[in-house]
């Protein structure tokens, strides 16, 4: 006699697991890399498990079982998260597992005192600069050395080896990357930047850098060195055309919006410039954007974010700036546009740079892992 499925339960910030798997299922491209193979994976994990992706930032409230059989539950957050209603939505499915992909104190919290067995499968940082965000991290180091939690995974080295500094045992703690889906192989290396087009691809806020690279803008058009800047993804769009206007570079600044994820890589090569300007406070593992930028050749202007340091590096793999610091950025955009050694060197150093950051092992295998390990 088979034994009956235990309830496994997946708990998630954002990304609404409902839309991606039907409009997956009916042809729909990707919005991010390895979107497919994360929505397929889990839905293929209802063959074993009564599994439930719950998920809080999406378009509506809604609780649907989807014809995989696994069941989708959205909390229609659309301002801020509100953890007690995620934690009221745990309690119902009765997890007999639990994987939380925030690592957020609350949630690991119960899970502690419940015993539930707890993977944190993570892609994020632990800034510590103000009095509450070390007392969060203490809180949080604190549960996921928890005996419950018995696996914790990061995206990317960097960010893994920081779970260790901040007392989660060595010896529960792996770093994880998603299956490449692109190289930087297939293209040839670029000689010069052909014109001073920039790109952006991420969430549109404030800690992600975007407005320090509308302010570079506006510096360099006022200095008489004009860049047009490209803007992919979503978020506080409406502020930011505004900004742009205000700083009298609406016209240079395109908003495109969400795109299918097969369209990134030759947009960034397109462009004479990739820029990743993460501020130091946003909670980064290592964005997607950057391994992107490294297939698509394309040289790489980078903030100095923690997560970034030995991932990539000033004068190698990018040009790096003072996170945070607008001024700065113009010039290291302004300097790599008009540098074509510089440029030409980054560009042919893609290839060892995408290299060094590839991890072995993968999303999939590290829940692999984690469900044969009882």
């Amino acid at each position: 006699m088979s034994l009956p499925k235990e309830n496994l339960v997946i708990v998630q910030y954002a990304g609404d697991f409902r839309e991606a798997a039907l409009r997956l299922s009916e042809g729909g491209a990707e919005t991010y890399r390895a979107q497919r193979y994360t929505v397929d994976y889990v839905q293929s994990l209802a063959s074993r498990y009564h599994v439930t992706t719950i998920t809080g930032f999406t378009a509506e409230p809604y609780d649907s079982v989807l014809p995989s059989g696994a069941r989708a539950i959205g909390a229609g957050f659309t301002d801020r998260f509100h953890a007690p209603t995620i934690l009221d939505l745990v309690r119902k499915t009765n997890p007999d597992r639990l994987i939380l992909r925030l690592p957020n104190p609350i949630l690991l919290r119960w899970a502690a005192r419940k015993g539930v067995p707890t993977l944190a499968l993570l892609a994020d940082s632990f800034p510590a600069k103000t009095l509450k965000e070390r007392f969060k991290r203490r809180v949080i180091a604190h549960y996921l050395k928890s005996p419950n939690v018995t696996l914790v995974a990061n995206h990317g080295k960097r960010a893994t080896r920081q779970l260790v500094d901040i007392g989660v045992p060595a010896d529960k703690v792996v770093a994880w990357d998603f299956p490449a889906q692109d190289t930087p192989y297939d293209r040839e290396a670029k000689l010069s930047a052909q014109g001073r087009k920039i790109l952006y691809a991420g969430l549109l806020s404030a800690p992600k850098g975007v407005d320090d690279l509308l302010h570079a803008a506006a510096s360099l058009k006022r200095d008489g060195k004009p860049i047009t800047v490209d803007l992919y993804g979503k978020g506080e769009t409406d502020r930011l055309t505004q900004l742009a206007k205000t700083l009298g570079i609406g016209t240079e600044v395109t908003f495109k919006g969400l795109v299918a994820n097969s369209e990134m890589v030759p947009a960034m090569s397109a462009a004479d410039i990739v820029v990743v300007p993460s501020r130091h406070d946003y909670s980064e593992g290592l964005p997607l954007t950057i391994y992107e930028a490294l297939c698509s050749r394309t040289p790489l202007v980078a903030s100095d974010h923690p997560m970034f340091l030995e991932n990539i590096e000033d004068g190698f793999s990018c040009v790096m700036f003072p996170g945070g610091n607008a001024s700065a950025l113009a010039t290291k955009i302004d300097g790599l546009l008009t540098d074509a050694a510089l440029y030409s060197r980054l560009s042919a150093n893609a290839p060892e740079a995408w290299e060094k950051i590839q991890i072995l092992l993968k999303w999939a295998d590290v829940i692999e892992g984690w469900l044969a390990s009882r």
